[in-house]
C-alpha cells in the first residue's frame, strides 16, 4: 500500500511539476502581449493626428473634411520596399534632429504614401513624376507652421502645407502591404463611382503606426480627394 501511495504522490509531483512548466511560460507570453496591445492602444493610439470632421458615413467609408495641415515630404527614387525604407529613413532623420537648429519633433500619425502623379502631397516645381514615383510623407505637429518649423538639413526634404478639404476614406486593420492597400483602394473608387462622386487627387495610404505595434491593432487607411 505504502509503495502504491508513493508512486501515486511522484505522479502528482510530477504532473504538478510540468503544469509549472506550461503555466509559468504561458502566462509570460500572455502578459508581453498584453503589455504590446497596450502600449499600441494607448501610447501609438495617442499621436497627434490632422484635424477633421466626419461629414457623412458611407457603409465602411467615411466622408471627412480636413483642416489644412503640414507635412515634410520626400521622393525616395525607388519603389516598392525599399523605397518605404528610404523615404522614412530620410524622414525620420529630419524629425530627430536633422533639420536647423538640429531640435528633435514628437512623432505623429499618419505616415503618407502616394504612388502616382499629383498633388495630394504637393511637391515643388519643377520637378515632373512619372506613374512609377513615389512620395512619402510625416505630417507635422498641429501646432507648427511654416514659419516655426525647423529648416531640413536634407534637400530631399520639403515641407509643404496641405489643404485637401473633403476626403473619403476607407480603413482596415493589420498590416498595410502594398497589395492590401490597393484592394482597399479598388474598393474606395468603385464606391465613389457608384455614388457619382467627383475624384479629385490620387490614392494617399496612410499608416497610423509605427513597425513595433502590435500586428493586430495597426491602423490603415486609404484616402483619397473628393470634391464636396
Amino acid at each position: 500500500m505504502s509503495r502504491i501511495a508513493e508512486t501515486g504522490e511522484s505522479r502528482m509531483a510530477r504532473w504538478s511539476r510540468k503544469k509549472k512548466m506550461i503555466v509559468w511560460p504561458l502566462g509570460i507570453l500572455l502578459f508581453g502581449i498584453a503589455l504590446w496591445a497596450g502600449y499600441t492602444h494607448f501610447v501609438e493610439g495617442g499621436l497627434d493626428q490632422p484635424a477633421y470632421t466626419v461629414v457623412n458615413e458611407e457603409g465602411e467609408i467615411e466622408i471627412r473634411r480636413y483642416e489644412p495641415f503640414i507635412i515634410a515630404t520626400t521622393q525616395p527614387g525607388e519603389t516598392g520596399r525599399s523605397g518605404l525604407r528610404s523615404g522614412f529613413r530620410v524622414l525620420a532623420g529630419y524629425i530627430f534632429g536633422g533639420n536647423s537648429p538640429g531640435e528633435s519633433m514628437p512623432m505623429t500619425a499618419p505616415v503618407l504614401q502616394q504612388n502616382e502623379p499629383g498633388e495630394s502631397l504637393p511637391m515643388t516645381a519643377p520637378v515632373l513624376q512619372t506613374p512609377e514615383d513615389m512620395r512619402m510623407a510625416f505630417v507635422m505637429p498641429p501646432d507648427r507652421t511654416l514659419d516655426n518649423l525647423p529648416q531640413p538639413n536634407d534637400t530631399d526634404v520639403t515641407l509643404k502645407e496641405v489643404n485637401w478639404g473633403h476626403v473619403a476614406a476607407i480603413g482596415f486593420r493589420g498590416w498595410g502591404n502594398q497589395e492590401t492597400f490597393e484592394e482597399h483602394e479598388q474598393e474606395l473608387r468603385e464606391t465613389l463611382s457608384k455614388t457619382n462622386r467627383k475624384i479629385l487627387g490620387p490614392a494617399v495610404y496612410a499608416q497610423y503606426n509605427s513597425p513595433y505595434a502590435f500586428p493586430l491593432l495597426r491602423r490603415n487607411e486609404v484616402l483619397i480627394r473628393i470634391a464636396p
